[in-house]
């Protein structure tokens, strides 16, 4: 199905300093459909986010691959796997025979017996490629979304690619392929940015900064030069060059956040965490900016929901409104995801930070630690592994 795209001039201009103003102008009809579709929507995704997602993987001593599944650990292959990717809904893995596989509820499955390029598995679908030719996965069904794709890019619930044989741009969203634009000429396309679930692109037609969001096209910026843009989930950052104005799309509002080009950016989950022209770190959030810092971080990563940085060597991170400081020092190695950040200290304990507790998870001396969403595993050696899930060792 391809839709009839919609042009939405999305002018409700907030400030991002702050405040709680209302909208100096109401958006149009359409960019009220998607309010609705995304608050409508919000409440079962929340609901799977926090039933499901609950995968792992891991190897044992003598190599075997196993599967932690909610609490269940199951044996999937008794020879070693050449790599594997864990997702929200499943996990892929590449077998000792170079075949493509798939565990989901379960069961087992062969995709490919011919080897593939690449493959990603994401919280709610996966992808994988071989040959030009682009498949994606959801809910346990294999959709071929191109057979000549120069480039494509996914997140937690769309794909956009770039098809070369049509000349056109295209989106996977919900089991249907979507037409973004056409009669593009040359054998690539370079203004493609996708994030969990809104995809961006630098129109070739009218140089407007466009979106994909819920199913809708709008334009974010028209007359756009530039290309300086990130998506996130429910989120756009972007800058045009003829303004230098830092802009973001969030769930169906542009809000304008700096009147000066910020000196770096990055997105996350409905979250954009910046150090300002100035140097001075802040982090954008729920239509409203926070000020964390006068001064620029040793460094700062967003994570999903989470900003993790380092402050005059301090370990710290922003989660929901609140700065945690874990350490006095900056740790060289760490993993954050959704919820979660999991490190070694300095004595080599284990620890977790999650939802606003911060903890030692094991006094274990470790080699590994792997984290999957909100799931810890950690091999003490040899393979020998534990897995930590909702308070519990398995």
């Amino acid at each position: 199905m391809i839709f009839n795209e919609r042009e939405l001039a999305v002018h409700a201009i907030r400030s991002g300093n702050g405040n709680s103003d209302k909208p100096a102008a109401q958006l149009t009809m359409n960019c009220g459909i998607i309010k609705l579709l995304v608050y409508g929507y919000f409440s079962v995704f929340q609901l799977c986010i926090l039933t499901g997602q609950q995968l792992a993987a891991f190897e044992d001593n003598q190599n075997r691959f196993f599967v932690f599944d909610d609490g269940v650990v199951k044996q999937a292959e008794y020879l070693p796997v050449a790599s594997f990717s864990v997702g929200g809904d499943c996990i892929l893995y590449v077998d000792s025979r170079n075949h493509l596989k798939m565990y989901q509820d379960g069961s087992i499955s062969t995709l490919e017996v011919n080897p593939v390029d690449g493959y990603q598995v994401f919280d709610y679908l996966a992808v994988y490629s071989f040959a030009g030719v682009v498949r994606i996965i959801e809910n346990g069904r294999v959709t071929t979304v191109s057979t000549n794709t120069v480039k494509f890019q996914a997140g937690d619930s769309v794909v956009a690619f770039y098809d070369r044989s049509r000349a056109l741009l295209a989106v996977y969203y919900k089991n249907t392929i979507s037409k973004l634009e056409d009669g593009i000429a040359g054998s690539s396309y370079s203004g493609l940015v996708c994030g969990d679930n809104i995809v961006a692109y630098a129109s070739y037609m009218t140089n407007d900064l466009k979106i994909f969001y819920r199913g809708e096209v709008a334009v974010a910026e028209p007359y756009f030069s530039g290309t300086r843009y990130l998506a996130g989930k429910d989120i756009l950052v972007y800058i045009n060059d003829s303004d230098q104005k830092m802009k973001v799309f969030y769930r169906g509002s542009v809000y304008v956040l700096e009147d000066f080009a910020p000196l770096s950016f990055q997105a996350g989950d409905g979250i954009v965490a910046y150090t300002d022209h100035t140097g001075a770190f802040k982090v954008f959030s729920e239509g409203r900016t926070t000020v964390i810092s006068g001064f620029a971080p040793d460094f700062y990563q967003v994570c999903d929901r989470l900003v993790v940085f380092a402050e005059q060597g301090y370990f710290k991170t922003w989660h929901q409104g609140n700065v945690y400081m874990l350490e006095n020092y900056s740790p060289p190695e760490w993993q954050a995801e959704w919820n979660s950040i999991v490190y070694r200290d300095i004595n080599g304990n284990v620890k977790v930070f999650r939802d606003g507790e911060h903890k030692i998870l094991t006094y274990d001396l470790v080699e590994d630690i792997q984290l999957y969403r909100d799931i810890v595993v950690v091999n003490k050696g040899m393979n020998n592994c534990n897995v930590y899930y909702k308070g519990e060792k398995y």
